[in-house]
């Protein structure tokens, strides 16, 4: 298990006296903005995919370059809004990381599971491929996500270095050193997964419409789209949140998938946020942001 100290940021005070203040202030040079860089293309299938970058620069270092973090949107695997985290990320881009938001094939145009698996890792792969031209350090990638980016995410990272999955557009691999999952959607099948949308798991479910059939008849196959499914492959630390009101995802997907990767003795950590709902602000705090990044921290020292 990974032990991490849960810290919470104390804002600093600022003392003025007086109407009219005269302040000189030093700079220390390491301040770092973010650079936004929108609908960059990766990859195209006859749909371009596009990513959304996050990019630090330090003013005394306009050359450093830093670890990525692969940040897949959810969207019940639907059309993703790649730009809902943005201002989010870029608090996170700012602690000193390349944030990429990675767009993936939906069902919606028409794709189905594995296509967003494949799309994820061939994010990675164009990321490190260009990582001089993003200041990456191509050795250093996280891949996260939220909701069905959640189970895209701990899939594609899960079975990094295997060949399921996986369509190279380029010689580079899609390993990372960290998997975080945010109230992923990571048993399609599972009985009382989805409590808004109950337990037919039927193709006209969020689920049953990535897998492109209905589950309960082909449980076989939807367990290749489980995270469970790969507990026992080599793979990296994970760090699992889900919150205890969800009602769109049970948080009894992300225990069973915590449970299953410490029997099989994986690193994994596990934050449980009370009464927190799906997608809720507490998961994007400064408290959790905080953990996230001391999580990513371990991962790269590693």
């Amino acid at each position: 298990m990974i032990n991490l100290k849960n810290t919470q940021a104390k804002p600093s005070q600022i003392n003025l006296t007086g109407n009219d203040t005269k302040t000189i202030l030093e700079m220390n040079g390491n301040e770092i903005e973010v650079e936004y860089l929108p609908n960059v293309p990766y990859e195209n299938y006859g749909k371009e995919l596009t990513l959304q970058i996050l990019q630090p620069n330090a003013f005394n270092h306009p050359e450093q370059t830093y670890p990525a973090i692969v940040f897949v949107q959810g969207s019940h695997w639907a059309t993703q809004n790649v730009y809902r985290r943005v201002s989010y990320l870029t608090k996170l881009a700012a602690k000193g990381y390349v944030v990429a938001i990675t767009q993936y094939r939906d069902y919606e145009a028409g794709f189905h599971f594995p296509d967003p698996i494949i799309d994820a890792k061939n994010a990675i792969r164009f990321l490190k491929a260009n990582a001089d031209t993003y200041h990456i350090q191509k050795e250093n990638f996280i891949i996260m996500g939220d909701s069905s980016g959640g189970q895209v995410a701990t899939v594609a990272g899960m079975t990094a270095k295997t060949a399921l999955f996986d369509q190279p557009i380029n010689d580079e691999t899609p390993d990372v050193k960290g998997i975080i999952d945010l109230y992923g959607a990571v048993d399609l099948s599972m009985k009382g997964g989805f409590p808004s949308t109950g337990d037919s798991h039927s193709i006209k479910t969020p689920e049953g419409s990535e897998m492109g059939f209905d589950i309960p008849t082909h449980l076989e196959k939807t367990a290749t789209a489980n995270s469970k499914t790969y507990v026992n492959e080599d793979f990296p630390p994970m760090l699992i949140a889900h919150g205890t009101g969800d009602t769109t995802v049970s948080d009894q997907e992300s225990i069973e998938l915590y449970e299953a990767i410490k029997a099989a003795g994986k690193p994994v950590h596990l934050y449980l946020i009370k009464g927190a709902t799906h997608g809720n602000n507490a998961f994007y705090d400064q408290r959790m942001t905080d953990i996230y990044d001391q999580f990513i921290r371990q991962c790269l020292d590693n």
